[in-house]
């Protein structure tokens, strides 16, 4: 492996911790305990594992010291889901996605390689299977979407944000899920160097509801910045 490849790889990890929502460290760990104490009630509750192995699998994006903690604890429940479900589409991306995530913890760059290869067939295989699932869908595009690209994911990137966004625009999908389709797409297409575009996107994911927590965050896309509300 050249020297190139392992730096671009190095410098893709870091990007990890910049992507995701600003980090609340209060609101995680209630939400945690929260969800925690729901599953507890009916351990088998499917929807109650994965709705903490996203919770966690979120946290495990950004750059805060618990971060690898989270994604394992992701990992964890996802496993669990996929025992119940084992063709679960969302937990199924989610798992992918940790999987990719794990990379960041390994020293080797061949191990670094290896684990990313391991999440992308994790995702598309989900995918394969459940090509309607949007949750799977927008997992792994925005995954992808600031992969190397050695990876070769641009066209798959490209592809799931076009599918999301037809939709979008139909007016389906929750308002919250509708904002950060078009947050994470209009990062695709500033990443693409098209930026006109990218702000179009965004400046529409604001009208969705220009009250939400998202379309704050899409503010900042639009103005980096700008301070959290």
């Amino acid at each position: 492996m050249t020297r190139s490849v392992t730096f671009v790889l190095w410098v893709w990890l870091g990007v990890l911790g910049v992507l995701g929502a600003s980090s609340d460290d209060g609101a995680y760990a209630s939400d945690l305990a929260r969800g925690q104490a729901k599953l507890a009630g009916n351990p088998k509750d499917i929807g109650a594992l994965v709705a903490l192995g996203k919770l966690c699998h979120n946290r495990g994006t950004l750059d805060v010291p618990d971060a690898a903690d989270a994604v394992e604890l992701a990992r964890k429940y996802l496993n669990e889901a996929l025992e119940i479900d084992p063709k679960h589409a969302f937990a199924r991306a989610l798992h992918g996605s940790t999987t990719v995530l794990t990379a960041k913890q390994a020293w080797l760059p061949t191990t670094k390689i290896s684990r990313v290869r391991k999440g992308i067939a994790e995702m598309d295989a989900a995918l394969k299977d459940s090509p309607e699932d949007p949750d799977a869908r927008f997992t792994r595009a925005s995954n992808n979407l600031f992969l190397p690209d050695l990876f070769d994911r641009k066209a798959v990137v490209i592809a799931d944000f076009a599918w999301l966004q037809e939709r979008v625009d139909q007016g389906r999908f929750e308002v919250e899920f509708r904002q950060y389709v078009c947050l994470f797409h209009g990062r695709a297409r500033s990443k693409s160097g098209d930026k006109p575009k990218a702000e179009s996107l965004w400046r529409a994911g604001i009208a969705i509801d220009p009250a939400s927590k998202a379309a704050d965050e899409l503010r900042r896309a639009l103005d980096p910045g700008r301070p959290n509300r």
